[in-house]
């Protein structure tokens, strides 16, 4: 139901092929939402099917036709609708709460090297984030940021506050595990 929005909202922004829209889910959109080629087709078609978006074919020699996107009427008045409703909290799934919860003094060595990974994984998303916003969000770039851009930055800052954030965590678990478990 989610992926709906997402794709409303990028196609409510400027046309786009399935191909252009599942590349979004592979760098910008990446960064806080998740959707395979296959779930970005599967929803295209049920958001052609309910005439949410439309979409204009070009037929090409060499490939297979091209259908490039487009909102439809219904379809903005779909996305004006669903802004208007707060949003409902969202539940957690976190495999590494879930295997922490089983943490005890005979697998401490391996919940410390899964610590390790996750805080590997999190320090190369952060370091990706700072680049991001040094390359695109400098001071200087911040006083001329076009309007419709202000909000990626807002959605890039709570990326790398929840990267410090994560990463903090990370110490104060390893720091409870030393004394738990030694």
């Amino acid at each position: 139901m989610s992926l709906k929005y997402v794709l409303l909202t990028l196609l409510e922004r400027e046309s786009r092929t399935g191909y252009d829209l599942v590349r979004s889910f592979d760098s910008a959109v990446g960064y806080f939402w998740n959707a395979s080629h296959q779930q970005v087709y599967r929803e295209l078609s049920a958001l052609s099917d309910a005439k949410l978006v439309n979409f204009k074919q070009i037929k090409q020699d060499d490939k297979p036709d091209k259908k490039i996107y487009s909102l439809s009427g219904t379809g903005k008045t779909a996305l004006h609708d669903w802004l208007e409703n707060p949003l409902k909290a969202g539940k957690t799934k976190d495999l590494l709460l879930v295997k922490l919860m089983n943490a005890n003094s005979d697998n401490t060595d391996q919940m410390q090297r899964e610590l390790q990974a996750n805080r590997q994984r999190s320090t190369e998303m952060q370091a990706t984030y700072r680049v991001i916003e040094q390359q695109y969000y400098s001071p200087t770039q911040l006083k001329s940021l076009p309007d419709d851009q202000v909000m990626i930055y807002a959605a890039l800052r709570k990326g790398i506050l929840s990267v410090d954030a994560h990463l903090a965590w990370l110490d104060e678990v390893e720091t409870l595990m030393n004394k738990a478990f030694q």
